[in-house]
This record gives C-alpha cells, structure tokens and sequence, in this order.
C-alpha cells in the first residue's frame, strides 16, 4: 500500500459533509499484490490516521480509525468507469498483476496538528505505519 494523495477537505465520496468543526482527511492509495503474479484477497484491515493532536481531538465525532474507502478500482475505472462498483474492500479479490486504488477518509478535528501525520495498521504485533507526507486543503 502507497499513499498518493494527502487532501483535508469538506466532501467525501457518498456520505455527507463531515460535521461542524471538522474536516475529512483523504487519502488516495495505490494497492497492489506482493508477490505481483498472484491474486490476494483486498486489504480490509484496521487502519487509521495518527498525528500529534489525535488523543485531545477524540470525542463522538473523532475517534482514530478510517471512517469511510470506496470500493478498490483500477486507474480506468476511476477515471472512466462512472457507476462502477469496483473491487468490495471486505470481501473482494484484487486480480494479479493489477494496480488498484482506494480513497480513504477519516474525520479530524478542523484544528488537527497533523504534523507528522501516518496511516497505519494496527497488528498484533504492533501498528505498521506509512507516513503520510505533504497535506494539501481543499477550498
């Protein structure tokens, strides 16, 4: 899993506007099978944004894991395949070969320190975090 795309904005795919004092921070990611030649069932695990302010932040609205993905679809399908459903993030298989994407969200408070911000897995073994990067804002 990559992340392409850090955005903090006001619409997410499908669901309605994240509510009063916050903002949803998108992710756009590329998913692919390692080993690249075979099949593997779509990555549904539990992540999460984490970044400096998120223990204040948390409350009903806040609480650190994703709250929403699209489906996983292929660079055609995103940008052609209005309609399409796409690979199901619970229960799907992503084919071989294949570079998927996801848009990913989860609700952070509009005054989030996201300095430092990472998405990460958490694992029995600890949480296995990518560091987000650069966040752009949406007007």
């Amino acid at each position: 899993m990559r992340i392409l795309d850090a955005t903090l904005t006001t619409t997410v795919p499908g669901d309605s506007p994240p509510p009063a004092g916050t903002r949803a921070l998108a992710l756009l990611l590329r998913v692919e099978a390692q080993p690249r030649d075979r099949d593997i069932k779509a990555p549904y695990g539990n992540l999460g944004i984490t970044y400096p302010s998120l223990n204040a932040d948390k409350d009903a609205r806040i609480g650190g894991v994703m709250d929403g993905a699209t489906p996983y679809m292929t660079e055609d399908q995103m940008l052609f395949g209005e309609g399409v459903q796409g690979v199901n993030p619970m229960f799907g298989v992503l084919e071989a070969n294949t570079v998927y994407y996801q848009l990913a969200w989860q609700i952070v408070s509009e005054k989030a320190d996201l300095t430092g911000a990472s998405l990460c897995r958490a694992e029995l073994n600890g949480d296995n975090c990518i560091p987000i990067g650069p966040i752009k804002t949406s007007p």
